[in-house]
């Protein structure tokens, strides 16, 4: 888990949905859900990896200050590098009104690792 990963504080509440997904399981819900955003919480530097296509750039840093939020009214999926910041978000936002939300497990990394394409730096 990311050191960053404890700024936000776990509520004791839950969304009506917030699991981990695989990273095939995380594509198939890309490929069949329209309305979800893709939030790829890493900082800027960590997206010269590249990144899933689609995906929103929303670092932790700014999460944890505050000075960004998640959107709302859709499903979500969390993505950061090994899954740990995607996860802590995704936990702190289960407690607040938010609808569906997924992590990828295992990040960028597990995406890479199972061989699933991945958007060039810009």
């Amino acid at each position: 888990m990311a050191k960053n990963s404890q700024a936000l504080p776990v509520t004791g509440q839950k969304s009506p949905i917030f699991r981990s997904l695989s990273p095939q399981e995380a594509k198939a819900l890309i490929e069949a859900r329209k309305d979800l955003a893709l939030v790829d919480v890493r900082s800027p530097e960590e997206l010269r990896e590249g990144s899933i296509s689609g995906s929103q750039l929303i670092p932790f840093t700014e999460l944890t200050k505050g000075r960004m939020t998640l959107p709302a009214g859709k499903p979500l999926l969390l993505i950061c590098a090994v899954g740990g910041r995607s996860f802590a978000v995704g936990r702190y936002f289960s407690g607040k009104d938010y609808g569906e939300i997924y992590n990828l497990a295992g990040g960028i990394s597990a995406w890479k690792a199972a061989g699933l394409p991945l958007q060039p730096a810009r």
